[in-house]
């Protein structure tokens, strides 16, 4: 029964690593890791291994994503026995990855051994990117993403989170073999673990002085807006109106460098909860001309409508108005340029086969979106090349690359690929709780991956300005109305990552799990 405990408990303490001290993060995961990690090696059969990773990963996926429940009950209104079942329930299938992962490493290698931590670390990586891709993926607390503030996180650049995972997952190990030594008095065979262990390190350490991406075209001022809007406040008929126009309000505000106007302001996800054409045109013109007054760029978060030939799309998007925008075209939902999230939220913004009812329970509003294209034109304002994401489209780094790259636009006009990538998100549904700090964790993440700045406007927090070292350079207080005076600067040039996506890190997978099959198989 020790183990039980044990297991639990590194496995609510691994969940912590993704909590916000960031000092503690990197070798807080791989102590706790290790633990599970020396359980696994040493197991005499696969539904042993299998049973240890379930134990270590419910505990830290429910004390990870606990958030959920604040949604479900708060905002849902599901009774909290119900809203606490849902949180289980998706805890226990994200662990049927690390338990599958424990299974096929004992299948193919039982015995204890160097060979052995770099197989249990290949199936690991693996488990984390097949979670991340299998039924929409869900990548949250990915255990790349504790290291954000360690020399680890350069690995990102060559090979992005999942290469950096399968490092994570060996050096952990590595070090729980270390272990396995010292309880076998064989302290001389710990040398070489140590030594990949160094090696792995010193090589993040070099790659953080590698600069892939250089200056482009002059800074720009930019203003971000969180509004801390509640939700109830939002969507409530009597309260809509004012509560968007608490997002303009701070809009407007005076800067705080008189030498620098915003050029640029950003808004929220779904700032305005309603389709453009359920607002007044007279909303939509006072809108325009505070855009004017400040000679502003507005993007901003909405819901959004656009008739096509086939059908009415619905979509939510993130648009572009400034003083010279007409009224009538926002309305219509004609010559506005626009970006529309790709990778919706399964329950949240669309609606799986059979599951009509759970959505119904919920009672969520604007729940079934249409998805967006998957190339669309990138924002190009005064010579600078903004790239849009949507609420947590960016905790799937390789879906970000493409408007990294220059590309011929339907018009024959060349859209000349991402100097700066901003996002926009709405966490309100989730709280005071760690949701807010683990998104911007790994926010930093995609910075470092793409080698750009990421501007983030949020509702309720982290509003912040990341460099393209994944440096938080500013950022508001969680929970709180407020804007975010930033000068940003637009970069160009290219990791090995953004060129080569997840393919190196699957053929290496791919190499290695089938020499293992093969070795198994000839013995």
């Amino acid at each position: 029964m020790m183990y039980w405990i044990i297991l639990l408990t590194m496995g609510v303490l691994h969940a912590q690593s993704f909590s916000a001290n960031t000092n503690i993060a990197s070798p807080l995961q791989l102590i706790t890791l290790a633990v599970l990690f020396f359980y696994i090696l040493r197991s005499q059969q696969k539904w042993q291994a299998v049973k240890y990773s379930f134990i270590f990963s419910i505990a830290s996926f429910c004390s990870g994503i606990y958030w959920l429940y604040i949604s479900m009950n708060t905002y849902g209104n599901l009774p909290p026995p119900l809203a606490a079942g849902g949180v289980f329930l998706l805890s226990c299938y994200l662990c049927l990855y690390p338990a599958f992962a424990s299974f096929i490493f004992k299948y193919i290698n039982p015995k204890v051994s160097i060979y052995a931590t770099l197989l249990l670390a290949t199936t690991w990586a693996t488990g984390e990117w097949l979670r991340a891709t299998l039924l929409t993926g869900f990548p949250w607390l990915n255990i790349a993403y504790a290291h954000v503030d360690s020399p680890l996180s350069a690995w990102t650049t060559l090979w992005g989170t999942y290469g950096l995972a399968f490092l994570i997952a060996w050096i952990a190990s590595l070090l729980a073999l270390c272990f396995i030594y010292i309880k076998q008095s064989s302290i001389q065979k710990v040398g070489i673990p140590a030594l990949i262990i160094f090696s792995i390190i010193s090589i993040g350490k070099g790659l953080q002085y590698i600069d892939w991406s250089v200056p482009i075209q002059d800074p720009l001022s930019v203003r971000l807006v969180q509004g801390n809007i509640d939700q109830y406040e939002k969507f409530h008929p009597t309260t809509k109106y004012s509560s968007m126009m608490k997002n303009f309000t701070l809009a407007a505000q005076e800067t705080t460098s008189k030498d620098s106007p915003p050029q640029i302001v950003i808004f929220p996800e779904t700032i305005i909860p309603s389709f453009q054409f359920q607002l007044p045109i007279e909303f939509w013109e006072s809108i325009i001309q505070q855009a004017r007054t400040q000679q502003s760029h507005y993007l901003i978060g909405t819901p959004y409508l656009i008739d096509t030939a086939e059908k009415s799309l619905i979509t939510n998007s993130v648009i572009l108005l400034n003083g010279q925008t007409q009224a009538n075209d926002i309305y219509a939902g004609h010559h506005i340029q626009h970006y529309d999230k790709q990778h919706l939220v399964p329950f949240g913004e669309y609606i799986p086969y059979g599951f009509q009812w759970f959505v119904n329970a919920l009672g969520i509003p604007l729940g079934n979106f249409d998805i967006g294209t998957h190339r669309q034109d990138n924002f190009i304002i005064h010579n600078q090349v903004f790239a849009a994401n949507i609420c947590y489209e960016d905790i799937f780094g390789d879906e970000l690359l493409d408007s990294l790259f220059p590309y011929q636009k339907e018009n024959k006009q060349i859209d000349p690929g991402a100097t700066i990538l901003f996002n926009i998100s709405n966490l309100a549904w989730f709280g005071d709780s760690a949701a807010l700090h683990q998104h911007l964790q790994m926010a930093r993440m995609r910075a470092i991956e793409t080698a750009r700045p990421i501007l983030r406007a949020t509702n309720t927090g982290a509003t912040a300005h990341i460099n393209e070292k994944g440096v938080v350079l500013a950022s508001l207080p969680y929970l709180s109305a407020g804007i975010l005076d930033v000068e940003v600067q637009g970069m160009s040039g290219f990791t090995p990552y953004a060129y080569g996506k997840n393919y190196p890190f699957l053929l290496l997978m791919g190499i290695i799990l089938i020499f293992a099959f093969y070795k198994r198989k000839n013995k």
